[in-house]
């Protein structure tokens, strides 16, 4: 599977994961958003669970060791009942799949963990990789080297001169005031994202709004059929940034 090297052993992938040796990435699944959507009157067809399936079936091509950067569940006050079934439908495949799951928790990863502990799964609140750190990125984080992180849904969008705008989800490499931070995209499809700014307030994660060099943050933008596309900084991109 074709991606791109970001620096020795880290690949950033066209579905959204990275590898980093022998440990596949992913983040934010929102398994069950189509339930809470539907208790506000509104049906979506189902496609969380089924694009998260996928996703998993292409990263233990890779790897049998995958991390769930936060966010497998979407509820925050419940474990609904299509949540719990969507869930364990994924715990079902990693387990068919013999994956070494861990579940690095998230903001919305409330009342999960009983189901991956009963089947041997960790759940952890950081993830120590050696050089890297996997966190979801909802809480500060005191660390210099490479924090891999979600939450932020990171998209590019761009206008073109004729006014003509175009969005995609996409990977952002973001330096700190000490080491970096790559956010992943969201593997939830109706996760669309959240379009990146060069205004730090615009950004969820204290560790980008706290310690991120924004103007020098770089989009990698993915497509599954063109792999991975490195653009220019946002400060070189301003002017053509859509603003949410």
């Amino acid at each position: 599977m074709e991606g791109i090297e970001l620096m020795k052993d880290l690949y950033l992938l066209p579905f959204g994961g990275i590898l980093y040796k022998d440990y596949v990435i992913i983040a934010d699944l929102h398994l069950g958003f189509e339930e809470e959507m539907l208790s506000k009157g509104v049906y979506l067809p189902p496609a969380q669970l089924k694009r998260a399936l996928e996703v998993l079936e292409l990263a233990t091509k890779l790897s049998k060791k995958i991390v769930v950067a936060g966010d497998l569940k979407h509820m925050f006050s419940k474990l609904g009942k299509r949540e719990q079934r969507d869930v364990k439908a994924f715990l079902d495949r990693a387990e068919m799949l013999d994956v070494e799951l861990v579940l690095v928790r998230g903001n919305h990863d409330n009342f999960v963990r009983h189901l991956l502990e009963e089947r041997g799964f960790d759940v952890v609140t950081q993830l120590d990789l050696g050089e890297v750190k996997v966190v979801h990125g909802h809480e500060r984080v005191e660390w210099d080297g490479i924090i891999l992180m979600g939450h932020e849904h990171p998209s590019l969008g761009v206008r073109d001169e004729i006014g003509v705008s175009v969005k995609f989800p996409c990977f952002l490499r973001v330096p700190l005031d000490k080491g970096e931070a790559i956010v992943l995209p969201a593997i939830g499809p109706y996760q669309t994202g959240n379009n990146v700014s060069l205004h730090k307030e615009a950004y969820l994660s204290p560790i980008i709004r706290d310690r991120g060099r924004i103007e020098e943050a770089v989009p990698y933008v993915i497509d599954e059929e063109l792999s991975v596309i490195e653009f220019p900084s946002l400060g070189l991109l301003e002017g053509m940034l859509l603003v949410q």
